[in-house]
């Protein structure tokens, strides 16, 4: 019993930054500027498009539903840099 209950703990102490992280912090940053050609539907990438505020990153996301990219600036905080 003692055993499951540390378990526990230890797998909620290692899941708990991951529900921190914010859901742009999963997006992959890509070294190159993002198209409708090379960006799938869905998706979203950051890139550095030297057009952000100092501590920001471009967020590049497509569209499911049009052909269109919308481009916003996110902070990079918890993105681990």
């Amino acid at each position: 019993m003692y055993r499951m209950s540390m378990i526990a703990l230890s797998v909620a102490a290692l899941l708990k930054p991951l529900a921190a992280t914010p859901a742009y912090a999963q997006s992959r940053t890509v070294t190159t500027q993002p198209t409708l050609q090379t960006l799938p539907p869905g998706r979203a990438v950051l890139f550095d498009n030297k057009k952000c505020p100092a501590g920001q990153i471009a967020r590049y996301a497509r569209s499911k539903m049009k052909d269109q990219i919308s481009i916003r600036c996110v902070h990079i905080t918890g993105l681990g840099k």
